[in-house]
């Protein structure tokens, strides 16, 4: 997800010359720790037992995603 681009439209700088503005477009940064302590590992561990996979659609495989589209 890291580096992925959302754009944001009217939400931009304004239009020279002109009415309305532009778009605004947002680059995701995520950083991922490398040193944890252990409690904050234990935390982490606790949060993955809480996932139903609900959560993050797109990690999810096309066909699963394909009959959720259609019901089935």
């Amino acid at each position: 997800q890291s580096g992925k681009q959302l754009r944001v439209r009217g939400a931009g700088m304004p239009v020279l010359q002109g009415r309305g503005r532009g778009d605004m477009v947002v680059e995701i940064a995520v950083e991922t720790p490398t040193k944890l302590t252990k409690e904050q590992k234990a935390i982490l561990e606790q949060f993955r037992e809480t996932e139903t996979g609900e959560e993050c659609p797109e990690s999810r495989g096309f066909f699963d995603r394909l009959k959720d589209a259609f019901g089935a």
